[in-house]
């Protein structure tokens, strides 16, 4: 029996209050199901902390100025977006960590050596982000940070995922509202729908790519997986799974809209990267960053501006 049939199992048994269940549902939101309280999960160690990033994609709106690149080897402040996130997981204490190439796979493991591990998506043309973790399974044995490759964030988005009980993910209350962007939707508090076809309405904020979920968690999220990999759905992208886990287990978001932080996906993406996202982030941390000559100081100072908005308006 699979830990999804164990969990349903478990919640036909449980009475919820006639007031907290859905109307016209079976299935009650995971918040009722725990008493509207995140339960604890007995927060591990930070060593026993493992992390996938999830680079199998080659970054094809971004090919005219990485060319034949792979987009998580674009260059930003001296290192590569990949690097970047590798510094944030040790910074944060999180040492083993597996990388899931796909596009010019021999050309990631040159420039990160053998400090990872390296699982490689050999369909990684046809498939999206669900695929790509579920090569982990066989690796992954306890609580689990996932990682889009072409994320660049200031450290203490990781540090606040990290830092309360359960299940998490981090989103910009700001942002959401654009095509492009993965939309996210709280029912008290609690992650309810994650989509990039979410209504505006119903929209709360944007999900920025990073994850942690707990060993019960990546449980469920491995069954999810397979499951609909096996009905054919290739081309599912791990928030749909995410989604789907979230009936049975509660996933609290954390805003991180007065931090700085980017998805590179275009190549305004990038530059805005190189120019004020990296430098108002070494501003931040109190190192030394050069600022580029066409992108005036102004432009970084705006940026901090209005993270310090946000964060008084809070």
């Amino acid at each position: 029996m699979s830990l999804t049939q164990e969990v349903g199992a478990q919640l036909a048994e449980i009475r919820v209050p006639a007031n907290e269940r859905s109307q016209g549902s079976s299935i009650q939101p995971a918040h009722s199901l725990f008493g509207r309280r995140q339960p604890a999960d007995d927060r591990v160690e930070r060593s026993e902390i493992q992390a996938v990033i999830l680079a199998a994609g080659r970054g094809n709106r971004l090919r005219s100025v990485i060319h034949d690149q792979p987009k998580c080897l674009a260059p930003v402040g001296g290192r590569t977006l990949i690097e970047h996130q590798l510094e944030l997981l040790w910074l944060a204490g999180i040492h083993r960590v597996a990388v899931v190439t796909g596009y010019r796979a021999a050309q990631v493991r040159k420039a990160l050596g053998t400090g990872v591990e390296y699982f490689h998506n050999k369909d990684w043309a046809r498939t999206e982000g669900l695929h790509s973790i579920s090569l982990c399974r066989e690796w992954v044995t306890g609580p689990l940070v996932v990682l889009n490759c072409d994320v660049l964030a200031d450290p203490e988005l990781l540090s606040r995922l990290l830092h309360g009980p359960g299940n998490a993910f981090v989103f910009d209350s700001t942002s959401g509202a654009d095509a492009e962007e993965m939309a996210v939707e709280f029912d008290d508090g609690y992650l309810a729908a994650m989509s990039k076809d979410l209504p505006v309405e119903r929209t709360h904020g944007e999900n920025v790519g990073i994850l942690y979920l707990d060993k019960w968690a990546v449980r469920l999220l491995f069954d999810q997986a397979e499951a609909m990999l096996k009905s054919g759905e290739s081309k599912a992208r791990l928030p749909a799974a995410l989604q789907r886990v979230a009936r049975y287990i509660p996933f609290r978001g954390i805003d991180i809209a007065d931090l700085s932080w980017i998805e590179v996906d275009f190549p305004d993406d990038l530059d805005v990267a190189r120019h004020i996202i990296w430098p108002a982030i070494c501003i931040r941390l109190g190192s030394a960053q050069p600022l580029a000559a066409d992108f005036p100081q102004r432009a970084v100072q705006s940026h901090s501006l209005q993270l310090q908005t946000v964060a008084q308006q809070r």
